[in-house]
């Protein structure tokens, strides 16, 4: 079952766009956000009936002789009804959405966080920064299912079929070591030992040991042969970019040091190369050094703006 939110206030001050910065991550962490989101996209969608109320309000501007306040007044009013409504509806929503659930454990990671540890059957995860990992501890003998969004790495103990689903794709295996990113519509596999299946929405791929697979924007797969470290860089504090759209590579700084960044003139740009995940403007420099661009980081070290130079 996924997790109660530990403020009951969380959902009304997300929909008037009052949550900090950590608040809000930890609420896009949630495996069911996906699902909250579609919630207040639906409930906008529905049109609240007309004021039945006017009469009363004429009178009170009459009493008053201040037409303008009241009007002003009125919107407000308006305005915290269809608030309060679609956070009724969201509440309502919710709770019914993790009674229904089947019971599991949910593991999630906040900006600059890495988390690891032990699946039912012996098999271990790494999840990385921003990411979450759900499943159904009471059917896990029977099925041996994650559901990953983000990046983890997993070494997967010998048995019946282990299979990583992701909102893109999916990963199926028997025993081996691998690591998955799944992020905005994307998914990129890496196979460390074994063998590994990658499903998307065409044809199925299957990866050995040293080969990537990579999703497509038409569905299919694609993949490359890898000269392999025997773990991903992220375990040993560094991002390893090579060869990534470099919106994608700041997108991951952000992540991994809660930093909001601001690219002036974006363009499409390739990176080669990575950063440290533990020293910030020494992760700017590797990035824009080599990119010819520079960056003004706050004082407050929250927030970066990057243009050329």
């Amino acid at each position: 079952m996924s997790k109660p939110f530990p403020d009951e206030t969380l959902l009304a001050r997300w929909l008037n766009g009052e949550l900090s910065h950590e608040e809000e991550a930890e609420l896009k962490g949630r495996a069911d956000f996906d699902d909250l989101r579609k919630i207040v996209e639906d409930a906008k969608a529905v049109e609240l009936p007309a004021f039945s109320e006017g009469a009363a309000w004429e009178k009170l501007l009459a009493a008053r002789q201040t037409p303008s306040k009241p009007k002003q007044a009125r919107r407000r009013f308006i305005r915290s009804i269809w608030w309060a409504a679609a956070a009724a509806i969201l509440a309502l929503a919710a709770v019914g959405y993790w009674w229904w659930q089947p019971e599991s454990a949910l593991i999630a990671t906040q900006i600059g966080e890495q988390m690891q540890g032990t699946l039912p059957d012996g098999s271990t995860y790494q999840l990385n920064a921003v990411g979450t990992l759900d499943y159904d501890e009471s059917q896990w003998s029977e099925r041996r299912e994650v559901v990953l969004r983000g990046e983890a790495f997993f070494q997967v103990e010998k048995g019946s079929v282990f299979t990583v689903l992701t909102p893109s794709g999916s990963v199926s295996v028997l025993g081996t070591s691998f690591n998955v990113w799944a992020r905005g519509g994307q998914l990129e596999v890496v196979c460390y030992s074994g063998k590994v299946g990658v499903k998307g929405s065409k044809t199925p791929v299957e990866l050995e040991a040293g080969q990537k697979a990579v999703l497509l924007e038409d569905g299919s797969l694609t993949t490359t042969n890898l000269q392999l470290t025997p773990t991903p860089s992220w375990f040993r504090g560094w991002t390893d970019c090579e060869g990534l759209p470099l919106s994608r590579v700041l997108a991951e700084l952000g992540r991994q040091y809660q930093l909001d960044v601001n690219w002036e003139n974006e363009t499409y740009r390739v990176y080669q190369g990575g950063f440290p995940n533990d020293d910030l403007e020494q992760a700017l420099k590797f990035i824009c050094d080599p990119m010819d661009l520079q960056f003004e980081l706050s004082s407050d070290k929250t927030s970066v703006r990057i243009f050329a130079k």
